[in-house]
């Protein structure tokens, strides 16, 4: 797709698309009914200028959207994002350790709130995360700055064309170049609200691991995960019923001296971008003391 951004407003070019007209690029970009009957009913979708209908022909037309149809107010945090990677429709963002994405209540300080601080000066950006991690966990979290294409990410997510992978820190030795593939379903303990079980009628689970290395002497091994499923503590339960718990993990593992934080770290996102119309792959770099652990297994 070819297209420049002016103000609030995608300018695009119809003959870099693969689309007729209104509704099958509806199809292909917006796939929220509910978007769709909002941009042609408040006229931020345009040809030519021109308000339009669903069956128009785009062809040989300039197509303009807004994109950034809301006005926001956030409240100035004081702290800054740490953004990876930030174009017209995304951003994604470095999350620190025990940091939640989302309020739980309690009024403690948020990665949502961070991400919207930052954002507080255009009032015209609307950043709401499409997946989560744990408090504990740490690394890259996908923000959609444009509620038009945030069903198109969400959309992206749910077919598995967003991937998301994993650096784990886990105590045991599973030699370098090793696989394997847990294929284990995942309920809710019962007993305990804040953990997941390995549960035979709990919903699929498939998490792919393959051993970067492992230091015998401090009894530990760094695990590259790609999520298939993304389930709830997916990685942290999986591993740990493999006889593999994540360093520091305080719900399925045991405390570790080897780092400061639990050793499960978001390091990948790879994703076919549907406006650059490329392949995206955006790594995030090792915190500290990770990246001592990560390099010693490397030697």
């Amino acid at each position: 797709m070819r297209y420049i951004l002016e103000d609030r407003w995608l300018h695009i070019e119809t003959e870099s698309l693969f689309v007729k007209t209104i509704q099958e690029f509806f199809d292909s970009y917006v796939p929220s009914r509910k978007i769709q009957h909002l941009l042609i009913q408040n006229k931020h979708i345009l040809l030519d200028g021109n308000p339009v209908k669903r069956e128009d022909d785009i062809a040989g037309m300039r197509l303009s959207l807004c994109i950034y149809p809301e006005t926001s107010s956030f409240e100035k945090t004081g702290l800054s994002p740490d953004i990876v990677y930030e174009d017209e429709i995304m951003a994604i963002v470095n999350k620190p350790k025990d940091l939640l994405v989302h309020s739980d209540g309690n009024g403690e300080m948020t990665l949502n709130r961070i991400v919207e601080s930052y954002y507080s000066d255009r009032n015209d950006v609307v950043p709401l995360p499409i997946h989560r991690l744990d408090k504990e966990t740490s690394g890259l979290v996908i923000y959609s700055k444009s509620p038009v294409f945030q069903p198109l990410l969400d959309k992206l997510l749910s077919e598995k064309q967003i991937r998301r992978n994993y650096l784990a820190f886990v105590h045991g030795i599973m030699e370098a170049g090793k696989t394997m593939i847990i294929d284990k379903p995942i309920g809710n303990d019962r007993h305990n609200a804040n953990r997941k079980v390995i549960y035979k009628n709990g919903q699929n689970a498939l998490t792919k691991v393959r051993s970067l290395g492992c230091s015998k002497p401090k009894n530990y091994s760094v695990l590259y995960c790609s999520l298939e499923t993304g389930r709830t503590h997916q990685i942290r339960l999986h591993l740990s019923s493999m006889s593999y718990p994540i360093l520091n993990d305080p719900l399925y593992g045991r405390s570790s001296d080897l780092c400061i934080r639990m050793g499960l770290f978001a390091q990948n996102v790879e994703m076919y971008h549907p406006l650059k119309e490329d392949t995206l792959s955006i790594d995030c770099e090792l915190p500290n003391d990770l990246q001592k652990l990560y390099m010693q297994v490397l030697k």
